[in-house]
């Protein structure tokens, strides 16, 4: 290994310098850079000039030589302003956590792995009060989403507090969180310079969280909708899959960029029970495949985003795809009845219907940005957005309770996606009968 100082070169442009073995530090920092002087000081100053040391390694990435060249693996990515240089081996280059900074690879026949990290998942709704006749407050709903995915991950969110107490029946749940955001695998600072050789790069913007479950309802009131389970959170939307500038060099290179996938809807939390006198709850409607907190739903990350450049200049095959929807969620089941149920409850003699299901959400789109050939390259480009994801199933149906009750129906499925296009969810199970009285029954 040479120990000599070297002069820092432009974030964007490799080193041309070649180490003859392993260099050692997995990533320099670009953070003292000498001007470029003007042309009439150029020839005066240029042996003045100090040459500055190279920077160190992040603590994240770690390297050993495989034989050719050196596996690196960076566990949260490289940072804006920090510089991965490869060898000109054959390079084994991971990034857990988003490309920032620049990779410069060098020369050799490379393989270069970047994923964005996923969106945490959504805490689970507020359950209604479920102690006793009395139930809590109104407009309880989970905590926020999991926080956006970042260079360490998103964080899941925390669970909704259960009701409290107080003077009125029923108990209404609260919302499952929604999904975090996946972060980009490519930030709009980030820069790829694969080199020459006939390298492998596959890159995947991380994955929207799973939405949280609904709350379970509180028992039954003369208003139905205050038992009912809370609705299940939406899923997070997956993050791109390259916002910055990929630069494969030449060869013949294989690309492949794809965008996160939504994460799932949540399940739609379960009817409050009935009692003697009062019905149960509905199910909770499931939450829908995409959108997080910010919409209502959406599609999946897109492959290459609106600021992303793939600029070939050799003989290369790029595949471009969106991420796929989340799947919705399914519904809540309703609430069961109470054994001491009968016809004389209040002449209501169903229990809670089930929830519907989510809805899909829809594939994300392959490019709003530019791949562009330069130089003479040759690239076959294939494009295809991300597939939509199917409909949440619907919750079955309460069950009655007692002599001559019956089970609440099952939900019926949720449509497939088509295309791009996320399927609708499923409708939710009618609630069951509830029993006879036991006169009633001897006397029909």
């Amino acid at each position: 290994m040479s120990n000599r100082p070297r002069r820092a070169v432009p974030a964007e442009t490799p080193s041309t310098t070649a180490s003859g073995g392993q260099i050692s530090g997995a990533c320099r920092a670009n953070q003292h850079r000498w001007p470029l002087p003007g042309a009439a000081m150029l020839a005066v100053t240029f042996s003045l000039i100090g040459v500055q040391p190279a920077d160190a390694a992040p603590p994240s990435c770690t390297r050993t030589f495989n034989g050719s060249g050196d596996n690196i693996t960076c566990s949260r990515g490289v940072p804006a302003g920090m510089t991965l240089e490869g060898t000109e081996g054959n390079d084994r280059i991971v990034l857990n956590g988003a490309l920032s900074g620049t990779i410069n690879a060098g020369g050799g026949d490379d393989t270069i792995i970047i994923t964005g990290r996923n969106g945490g998942h959504g805490g689970k709704g507020g359950n209604g009060y479920l102690v006793g006749a009395r139930s809590g407050d109104r407009g309880l709903r989970g905590a926020n989403g999991g926080a956006h995915g970042g260079s360490t991950g998103g964080h899941a969110g925390q669970d909704g507090t259960d009701a409290r107490s107080s003077a009125r029946a029923g108990g209404r749940a609260g919302t499952g969180g929604s999904g975090g955001v996946g972060a980009a695998a490519v930030a709009r600072t980030g820069v790829l310079n694969a080199g020459a050789g006939n390298d492998k790069i596959i890159i995947t913007g991380g994955a929207g969280g799973t939405g949280g479950e609904g709350g379970d309802g509180g028992p039954g009131s003369a208003n139905p909708i205050d038992a009912r389970g809370g609705n299940g959170g939406n899923g997070g939307e997956g993050g791109a899959g390259n916002l910055g500038r990929i630069y494969p060099g030449e060869g013949s290179n294989t690309i492949t960029i794809t965008g996160g996938d939504n994460g799932d809807g949540g399940i739609g939390g379960r009817g409050g029970p009935g009692t003697a006198t009062t019905r149960s709850g509905d199910g909770g409607v499931g939450g829908n495949g995409g959108g997080g907190k910010l919409h209502p739903n959406g599609r999946g990350g897109v492959g290459n985003g609106a600021t992303g450049t793939i600029m070939s200049i050799g003989d290369d095959d790029i595949t471009v795809r969106g991420g796929k929807g989340g799947k919705g969620g399914r519904g809540g089941k309703g609430g069961d009845g109470s054994p001491s149920a009968t016809t004389s409850r209040m002449g209501i003699n169903v229990e809670g219907d089930g929830g519907a299901g989510g809805t899909g959400g829809s594939g994300g789109l392959a490019n709003t940005g530019n791949v562009m050939s330069q130089n003479g390259g040759r690239s076959a480009v294939h494009v295809f957005n991300g597939d939509g994801g199917d409909g949440g199933n619907g919750g079955d149906g309460g069950d009655g309770s007692g002599i001559g009750s019956t089970a609440g129906l099952q939900g019926h499925g949720g449509l497939n996606g088509i295309a791009d296009k996320g399927g609708v969810g499923g409708v939710g199970g009618v609630g069951g009968h509830i029993g006879t009285s036991e006169d009633v029954r001897r006397n029909s």
